[in-house]
Parts: structure tokens; sequence; C-alpha cells
């Protein structure tokens, strides 16, 4: 009798494991099943905030964004009767013409017309954006490079009209032993010359810089 007893607790004692065993199973199934979801949802939570807010037209532009269209309209001042600027929002890259630069561009040309005007009737001028690399002729210098002479054109000329060359600047990497117009950021120099390279004004000798850093 004590036999029979005893067989009968050990069945019963396996079929409860065995429950608990399935039981564990199918929760650690579930809490798999949960983490792999997360992360498909983080990313689709991630890939529209990365769509960003390119093309919008806003009535300001956040920072990061240039615009190049302006649209003169009621939506943006308040219910009043007046126009406001309206931006046509865009994020800035390589070959883009916008109505303003940007600190991590910057332009080889200037453009006329009228679509980043505020004022009817009125041209207005835009930037035609290139992203800095060695060797670029640009309009502006920018503190990541340096360059090694200027040159002119209208291109680069901020009165409309006036068909007068404007100083274009030929943008270098800084390297040790190459002679500079300026001294970037945490470089120094070794020695200086005077020549015509840098010169702002034209015919008038300016200083060179031999970079060390």
């Amino acid at each position: 009798m004590s036999v029979a007893r005893t067989t009968r607790t050990t069945r019963t004692a396996r079929t409860v494991r065995s429950a608990l065993l399935a039981a564990l199973a199918a929760l650690a199934l579930l809490l798999s099943g949960a983490a792999a979801t997360t992360p498909a949802s983080a990313a689709t939570t991630t890939t529209t905030a990365t769509t960003g807010l390119d093309g919008v037209w806003a009535c300001d532009v956040p920072a990061g964004y240039v615009y190049d269209q302006v649209s003169m309209n009621r939506s943006c001042s308040g219910g009043g009767t007046w126009n406001s600027p309206q931006f046509h929002l865009r994020t800035p890259v390589d070959g883009l013409t916008a109505c303003i630069s940007t600190p991590a561009f910057v332009y080889d040309s200037i453009s006329w017309g009228y679509a980043c005007s505020q004022q009817s009737g009125v041209i207005s001028n835009a930037y035609h954006l290139r992203t800095p690399y060695d060797g670029l002729t640009a309009c502006v210098g920018t503190p990541a490079f340096t360059y090694d002479f200027v040159g002119r054109s209208t291109s680069c000329n901020l009165s409309y009209g006036s068909g007068i060359p404007s100083t274009t600047f030929h943008l270098r990497t800084p390297v040790n032993g190459m002679w500079a117009c300026d001294v970037p950021r945490g470089w120094t120099y070794s020695a200086t010359t005077s020549n015509l390279d840098c010169a702002s004004i034209q015919g008038v000798p300016t200083t060179k810089f031999l970079l060390v850093g």
C-alpha cells in the first residue's frame, strides 16, 4: 500500500514539475518576443524622426536648416491683415542653392532672383552651397581650412549688377610645410614671406606663412 502511494506521489511531482517547466518556457518565449519587438519599434521611431523638416513650409528657420524659397502670406501673421514671410525649409547639402549660408558650408557663387525676396518686386541673392574640400575655390573662407592664394570673380559679388569682381579663396587642408595666407587654429608658422598671392587689394603685397602644426 505504501509503495502505491509513493508511486502516485512521484507521478504527481513529475506532473507538477512538467507543468511548471512548460509555463516557464512559455513565459521565456513571450519575453523574447517582446524583446525582439522593442528595437523594431524604436527603429521605426528613429526613421520617422530623421525624416526631418526638409521641404516643410514654416514660420521660422530652425537651427541646422536653410531655406530656398520665401512665400509672403498671412499664415504666419498671427491673424493679422499683413503678409509675413513663410520659409521653405531645406536640409543643407552640397550643391544646394539656398537663401542663406550655414557655418558647416561655404559657397562658390551667388545668384539673384525673386525666390528669396521678402519684398514684392525686389531681387534678392541666393548662395550655391558647397561642402569645403582641399582645392575648392570659394567666395568665403572657413576655420577648418586655410587658403594659399586669392582670385577675383564676379560670381561672388554681393552687389547686384555692379560687375565688380570680388575676392575668392583657394581652400587648402593645412599640412606641415605649406605656405598659406593665414594660420589656422591650432597651427603656428616657422617663416614668412611677402608676395601678391594673398593680396585682398590688387597689387598690394601681403604676408604668407610657412605652417607648422
